[in-house]
């Protein structure tokens, strides 16, 4: 290659990369289910002004977010782009709530569905515009796909779109919308996408669609190993807990069997603490963390350093057992805030390490063996001025 066709190519090189871009964005597409028999109802001519109508509203809509975009329309469906997640989910919930109002008392509703997905794309400059011409790549296609899963006023998203919502949305209250269910319909293999996905839902509770996508050419749900995956409702700040009085104020943390959060009761505002497991394969330690619990209630009974068991529910997703809540911090939090351990009082580190060692003692007179002894696991709760610790009995 001579020097002025190794320039040329060069010179290409630069023009593809001023004209085209990567970048990581939120994807949302949206369509009209069942659009064919709408005009076949209502005839072409009422059927493109209903059309109209709704692309309006979608547009109405969109301005209320300064860093959404509108990237194409094709018919019935549209092709929009967010900055954020939290914001693509807003978006989705306000037109799904839109639509439910212009529905009322219609005898042809117009029905929503939406995928959203998080995804590193090609984006296609528009010279000398605010926004861009196009966007590229397989995450776009899984995005089309996602939402082809949905029936009408349903919001489906990806994973990681949901975690990233439901963390940045927990406890906001938005004008004209009720309480949300947050759910995860497990792992799911989409038609000409290699890897597994995980298909979650969020939606008004009682008027969104809120049901976990059939099995179709598109898309077949997975089951990973011989394990069956519980699915369903996740838990949020705010949400109640199914079938009971409880609200969740707070998540305490998380692990490979599910969720710890934080419940206060709406009439006694009693606090307890929920342990959610979301797995089948899980479900069985939490059995027998639950039997290790019987076990000391029988041996031991009520111990002033053992937390107690109060409820369990394994009759159906959520599975879950609730706890005695401690007005306190784990050991480590509880040092640190003393200025670290060296400052503690000796008196006071004894003490801590003669109730400890009193619980699992008791613990293990009565055949339950605590194999997970670690600052987090013990709760250290302020009473009468003096710290008492309260150990958290993890048994495997």
């Amino acid at each position: 290659m001579n020097l002025q066709m190794a320039l040329d190519h060069r010179a290409q090189v630069e023009q593809f990369r001023h004209k085209y871009r990567t970048g990581l964005v939120t994807l949302l597409f949206t369509d009209i289910v069942g659009s064919t028999k709408l005009k076949q109802a209502l005839g072409d001519r009422d059927a493109v002004a209903l059309m109209h109508h709704h692309h309006a509203l979608v547009r109405e809509i969109l301005r209320q977010f300064p860093d959404g975009q509108e990237i194409s329309t094709a018919g019935d469906s549209f092709f929009l782009v967010f900055v954020k997640p939290s914001d693509a989910v807003r978006f989705a919930l306000l037109l799904q709530s839109r639509l439910r109002g212009l529905n009322q008392g219609s005898s042809h509703p117009v029905l929503d569905r939406i995928g959203i997905h998080i995804g590193e794309v090609v984006i296609e400059e528009r010279e000398g515009a605010a926004k861009p011409r196009d966007l590229y790549g397989m995450q776009v296609d899984s995005c089309a796909r996602v939402m082809s899963l949905g029936a009408g006023n349903q919001i489906l998203l990806t994973r990681s779109a949901f975690d990233n919502a439901r963390q940045a949305l927990k406890g906001e209250e938005m004008a004209g919308l009720g309480a949300l269910s947050w759910l995860n319909h497990g792992t799911y293999q989409l038609s000409g996408v290699d890897e597994l996905v995980e298909i979650c839902e969020v939606g008004e509770a009682n008027l969104a669609a809120l049901k976990q996508p059939p099995d179709s050419e598109k898309a077949r749900r997975a089951v990973v190993g011989d394990q069956e995956t519980v699915l369903g409702w996740r838990p949020a700040a705010g949400q109640l807990v199914p079938n009971t009085k409880w609200v969740l104020e707070q998540k305490l943390g998380e692990g490979g069997f599910g969720e710890v959060w934080l419940g206060r009761h709406q009439t006694m505002k009693e606090r307890r603490v929920f342990k959610f497991c979301f797995r089948a394969d899980r479900v069985r330690s939490l059995k027998r963390e639950m039997t290790l619990f019987r076990i000391l209630k029988e041996r031991v009974g009520d111990h002033p350093n053992i937390v107690r068991l109060l409820e369990v529910y394994f009759d159906e997703p959520p599975f879950y057992v609730v706890m005695d809540h401690v007005e306190g911090q784990d050991l480590k939090a509880w040092c640190e805030q003393q200025g670290g351990v060296e400052e503690v009082p000796l008196g006071a580190r004894l003490e801590i390490v003669a109730q400890i060692a009193d619980a699992l003692q008791a613990a293990h007179d009565a055949g339950v063996i605590h194999r997970d002894v670690k600052p987090g696991n013990v709760l250290v709760s302020q009473k009468e001025g003096s710290p008492k610790p309260t150990p958290i009995p993890h048994c495997h």
